[in-house]
């Protein structure tokens, strides 16, 4: 061995050792030092161009995504207005929309308002408190948004609108029942 490593092009040996190891300065490849700059090079014009410049931001992009599927949505056929106190109370007084809504209330809500409405989980529905308004609207938008902060799922998603109706119907019709093993009061009164 007549060249001593020291002497190799790139590889140069640095000048500190540790129990008999010794070190190399081995430089990266030139592509890997581009692709680095390159990467820095593109991450300041990125920041010019939408944070300080007029590229839109991805929130904005955003918030005009859900503004034009929520057009899209309330263009479609199957669209309905959410319906108001008075188309409620209505709906409250047929008796199939009603049987309707008891078997969706007893397969979605009754595991945790109990099955007669006295809260078990979730609130009571019987009687004169209640947590997020106690109109019929209140109610429906409660059932249709849900409260996902207390495990309540919004239900929109999965019910049709008409479900949503009867459902929110149902349970106004619930409130001056006396089921017994009620929950306590909670909320304020409505």
């Amino acid at each position: 061995m007549g060249t001593d490593a020291s002497e190799r092009g790139p590889d140069r040996l640095l000048g500190h050792e540790y129990d008999g190891i010794r070190e190399y300065d081995n430089p990266l490849p030139g592509w890997w030092v581009w692709i680095f700059v390159a990467t820095i090079v593109f991450s300041g014009g990125y920041w010019a161009w939408y944070e300080a410049g007029p590229g839109t931001t991805v929130i904005a992009q955003y918030e005009a995504d859900v503004r034009q599927a929520a057009a899209r949505a309330a263009q479609q056929p199957g669209a309905v207005a959410a319906a108001d106190e008075d188309a409620l109370r209505r709906l409250q007084k047929d008796a199939a929309a009603m049987a309707a809504a008891q078997a969706v209330y007893a397969s979605r809500c009754a595991a945790c308002h109990g099955p007669e409405g006295q809260g078990v989980i979730g609130p009571n529905l019987t009687d004169d408190y209640w947590l997020h308004g106690g109109s019929l609207t209140a109610i429906r938008r409660t059932i249709a948004d849900g409260v996902p902060d207390k495990g309540m799922v919004p239900w929109k998603e999965q019910l049709k609108p008409t479900e949503l109706e009867a459902v929110a119907a149902y349970v106004g019709r619930l409130r001056g029942t006396n089921p017994p093993n009620q929950k306590p009061p909670q909320g304020t009164r409505a």
